[in-house]
């Protein structure tokens, strides 16, 4: 060569980087031995950074001295420097997480446990609804899943779809294959066209790469639909296992959950997760392949300016790393804020009729809007993240090309490499500039989707508080027991609902429940159909814990009634057959016929196929109790639980509603909440709540004789009530009533009898 790169040659650079590593270890120990951690990471990245790319130039400035060629001390050095960087980096990066080391030791040994077995041994066909009960068998970290895990999660959730990935892989390999020889074959096309190698060469060249796109397009094609399916499909199974997830969680995960933030979850969030995950597994690997083969074909055109490619790749990396880290926080923000969103907008929508009557329209599109320009907020500080993300990106690949074509330049004028050399390297080095970015655009889009599915993963992964796992399956007969059950709702844990309490219904009883507001009346429900489970005490059905039963056979069993009842946006049928598929068209109608709904359910135009709209809009209050009660008629409950189920109806709808349940009830336990005196007093035994504990257990015969007791003075209060009410009708009347109507006393309440055989509070 006749000229040499002005870069001393000397390794005394290297020395002070070597003494530089030893100052920051020293530092480091120092604030650890202090048990304080230094937050450097990204500093002691960057002086990695900015190491690796000083040693690829003091590498060619090594290489570009011939009288160095023979002299091992300086690659020796350059080796050494590159090994000293790395393990300075894991040393600092282990200290600065070594006070979470048991934590990080508990993550590792969940993920290997969780996952690589998982992985090794399961096929496609893996039952998804056990893989998630396996995966719940063992305690998740409380703490939030890291940024590596959770993208490892992301990614070896494709795992399950492996035959389309395998296919879309090879029409990948066959793709990249194609495509890698184009630039190749056009420099070789440039170099005929300027050296004058005439026409046959010209069209030679033309040939092959018209051959090469043609084979690169048609699999191109089949590889791109083949990923496509594969996104359709691990968007699928993410639903399936985040809603089958939610459906196994305990009634108090929805008493602390919003409903619309859960429904953004199962439909925004997973639609980002599996579309930016499926899609960049493409990209990436198509990427690499291509990146892997510009590098073969570099190293062949020039090893020397393959490494000034990268001297500037580190800068690259850095920028990415940042990047990525600041973008998986804003995504995360921007999934939460839309949630929320969503949740606002589910729960204006479910309750139009509250909102319209109080004229809040306007007052809730505020709302609305203000949960939108959170939304936009974030998004801007994305758009500007991403603008300076892809300027500094831009800079640095112009700087890269710069850096090639001088130092190319330097080589040609050098007599090192030919003119032709360098056109095909140049495409190469775009080529590699293009897959490059891909992989960083990869990376920040990673970030994007891990940000979308800790939440996901977090529901994914949780372990429901109470078990579905009993086997029981004896036949029920319906006594219950309640001994010593203390009970505080989970929401609300230093609030006790229910004290100590204890009682036994016999089979067939029918029970009424009743107290002030809030005395426990509903928890006791609530406790019985097991959406809760007690703090202490348990729950006996026929003498064994209701837990030890099997889940479907257990409430196959019970049939609730509550005072909203709710009818789904299916057909009558479907509604009335709801979770019992081994009743037929003839149980069913004599379901409807005994919960007095068949005659108004063939008034309607489609009988038993209408629509019910949704929530039953389509029908009546009275209406919609009455299809709700066909709906346990038709499974034969056992046990019947009525939570003031007619107190929200007129009186003829009650009427209806508690014929078709006195009909239904004549061989079944009955457990009734209810206000009016109409509906207990023929009770077999009422029990009497007050402050989480039973005050009164008898009939209404009994319990009206002791004049102190609380049960008679809820039916004085009641009695002066309607009195009052009956005054101010008359008073109000426009038609001049001057007899008012009887007013019942509590003589024509009184149901004679003697008490059931019940076991009462101590």
């Amino acid at each position: 060569m006749n000229r040499r790169l002005a870069i001393p040659i000397t390794i005394a650079d290297f020395l002070g980087l070597g003494l530089l590593r030893v100052f920051l270890t020293i530092i480091g120990l120092v604030f650890y031995l202090k048990k304080q951690i230094l937050n450097w990471g990204l500093a002691i990245m960057a002086v990695n950074f900015i190491s690796w790319s000083y040693s690829l130039v003091k590498f060619l400035a090594f290489a570009d001295h011939s009288n160095l060629h023979q002299t091992y001390g300086p690659y020796m050095a350059i080796a050494w420097n590159f090994i000293a960087w790395l393990s300075f980096s894991a040393l600092w990066t282990l200290g600065l997480h070594c006070e979470k080391l048991p934590d990080l030791i508990v993550r590792v040994q969940s993920f290997v446990h969780h996952i690589l077995p998982s992985f090794m041994s399961r096929t496609v066909e893996t039952d998804t609804e056990q893989l998630i009960d396996e995966t719940n068998e063992k305690e998740i970290p409380k703490n939030r899943l890291s940024t590596y895990e959770t993208a490892l999660r992301l990614i070896i959730y494709c795992k399950h779809h492996f035959v389309w990935f395998t296919l879309g892989f090879i029409f990948l390999t066959i793709y990249s294959a194609a495509r890698i020889f184009i630039p190749l074959y056009t420099g070789n096309l440039i170099a005929n066209i300027v050296n004058g190698k005439g026409f046959p060469a010209l069209i030679q060249s033309v040939l092959i790469m018209g051959g090469l796109s043609l084979l690169a397009s048609f699999f191109g094609g089949l590889r791109g639909g083949s990923f496509d399916w594969a996104t359709a499909l691990v968007h699928k199974r993410m639903r399936d296992d985040l809603f089958r997830s939610l459906v196994k969680q305990e009634i108090a995960f929805y008493d602390e959950s919003q409903t619309g933030e859960i429904a953004s979850r199962l439909t925004s969030d997973c639609e980002k997760m599996s579309t930016i995950v499926s899609t960049n597994l493409n990209v990436f690997m198509r990427s690499l392949m291509m990146l892997i083969g510009a590098l073969i074909f570099m190293f062949y055109m020039s090893w020397r300016l393959t490494l000034v490619t990268f001297i500037l790749i580190p800068v690259v990396g850095f920028i990415t790393k940042v990047y990525g880290a600041y973008y998986d926080n804003l995504s995360e923000r921007d999934q939460n804020t839309i949630a929320d969103a969503n949740r606002k907008a589910e729960e204006v929508l479910s309750t139009m009729r509250t909102v319209r009557s109080f004229a809040c329209e306007k007052n809730e599109a505020d709302k609305f809007e203000f949960h939108l320009l959170e939304t936009l907020n974030v998004r801007k500080s994305k758009a500007f993240a991403y603008m300076g993300y892809t300027w500094l990106n831009e800079l640095c690949e112009n700087a890269i090309l710069v850096c090639v074509l001088g130092f190319g330049g330097y080589l040609c004028i050098s007599k090192a490499m030919t003119t032709d050399h360098l056109i095909t390297f140049l495409l190469y080095q775009m080529q590699l500039g293009e897959n490059l970015y891909n992989i960083g655009w990869v990376f920040t889009s990673l970030m994007e989707a891990v940000g979308a599915s800790r939440k996901v993963f977090d529901y994914i992964l949780r372990k429901p508080n109470i078990r579905n796992d009993g086997s029981d399956v004896e036949q029920v007969k319906g006594e219950i027991e309640f001994k010593n059950v203390t009970f505080n709702y989970p929401s609300r844990p230093t609030q006790t609902v229910l004290n100590d309490i204890s009682f036994k219904i016999e089979s067939g009883s029918k029970i009424a429940l009743v107290g002030h507001s809030g005395a426990g009346k509903s928890s006791i429900i609530s406790l019985i159909e097991r959406f809760y489970l007690p703090d202490k005490g348990e729950i006996l059905l026929d003498g064994k814990n209701i837990n030890s039963f099997d889940h479907e056979y257990f409430h196959q069993n019970i049939g609730l009634v509550a005072q909203n009842p709710v009818l789904y946006s299916g057909t009558v049928r479907e509604n009335i057959l709801y979770g019992c598929n081994w009743a037929g068209e003839k149980e069913m109608i004599e379901a409807a016929k005994l919960a007095n709904c068949h005659d108004f359910v063939m008034a309607t135009e489609s009988g038993y196929m209408t629509m019910c709209g949704e929530r039953g809009v389509k029908f009546s209050g009275g209406e919609i109790q009455r299809i709700c009660i066909a709906r346990i008629l038709v499974r034969g409950c056992k046990i019947i639980l009525l939570d003031e189920s007619t107190s929200a109806l007129d009186s003829q709808s009650e009427a209806l509603v508690q014929e078709a349940l006195d009909k239904c009830s004549i061989n079944q336990t009955v457990i009734k909440i209810a206000h009016r005196l109409s509906t207990v007093e023929k009770s077999d035994a009422i029990f009497v709540v007050d402050q989480g504990s039973i005050k009164q257990v008898g009939t209404h015969t009994h319990l009206m004789a002791d004049k102190n007791g609380l049960y008679y003075n809820l039916v004085q209060r009641q009695l002066l009530s309607h009195k009052e009410n009956i005054e101010n009708l008359t008073t109000l009347s426009p038609f001049g009533i001057t007899q008012r109507p009887s007013i019942p006393t509590s003589s024509n309440l009184i149901h004679r009898g003697s008490p059931p055989k019940l076991l009462s509070t101590p």
